[in-house]
């Protein structure tokens, strides 16, 4: 038997560590913004290295997300472990019903440390598109596992970006009242139905939508019945 660590132990350091360090970079990007903190700055903080840091965080962006893996995970989970009879489409708007959930619930400022951060860089909001497009990528393929289709057949992909933009932007619409300061409640309460119209819309289909209609022929202005002669 190995005398070293369990394995179990180890990646509960590992976590912390992994924790104790993100909290820290937040702290010191909502104090002085990201951009005007260096990796160094962070590392000394946490009372960690240099190397450390990068150990556990590719790049200072990911300092800003950590965690986002987390909930990508969680709804691939949803996806591949839907009950009988709940399709794709139903497993994206229990995930936007259950996010308003927490909205109404009332946020604290320490959940909108993260927005605040990211409206205030450039740089950050450049980096969650990125992310944001690559867990659409992500998706698809979970959804092209799930619903069993080839892999080359488009469809699983469509279904996937148009979901998982539409509970992005339900997400940033929700972001965005918060930090204007809206009250939770009513902030959640004005956004589930139209977040349930948008998923309506895509449940019955789009292909009735956003016709174009025939312009009528302009006739020209009435003509007078001179009554007033």
């Amino acid at each position: 038997m190995s005398g070293g660590v369990p394995q179990g132990l180890r990646e509960r350091k590992k976590r912390a560590t992994r924790d104790a360090i993100a909290a820290t970079a937040r702290r010191l990007f909502a104090e002085r913004g990201f951009d005007a903190v260096t990796v160094a700055e962070i590392a000394t903080a946490a009372d960690v290295s240099e190397k450390t840091v990068f150990n556990h965080f590719a790049a200072k962006e990911d300092l800003v997300f950590a965690g986002g893996e987390a909930r990508l995970a969680q709804l691939h989970a949803d996806i591949a472990q839907r009950a009988p009879g709940t399709s794709v489409l139903d497993v994206f708007r229990a995930n936007s019903e259950a996010m308003l959930d927490v909205v109404a619930a009332g946020e604290s400022e320490d959940s909108l440390v993260v927005p605040r951060i990211v409206r205030d860089s450039p740089a950050l909001q450049e980096r969650l598109a990125v992310g944001w497009a690559r867990e659409a990528d992500a998706l698809a393929a979970a959804v092209a596992e799930a619903t069993g289709a080839d892999g080359d057949d488009l469809v699983p992909a469509v279904v996937a970006r148009t979901l998982a933009w539409t509970l992005i932007t339900i997400f940033r619409a929700a972001l965005d009242g918060l930090l204007a300061g809206e009250d939770p409640a009513q902030l959640a309460a004005r956004l589930r139905p139209q977040a349930a119209r948008a998923y309506d819309r895509l449940a019955a289909g789009l292909g009735d939508y956003g016709v174009a209609r025939p312009i009528a022929e302009d006739t020209g202005p009435p003509l007078s019945t001179d009554r007033g002669r």
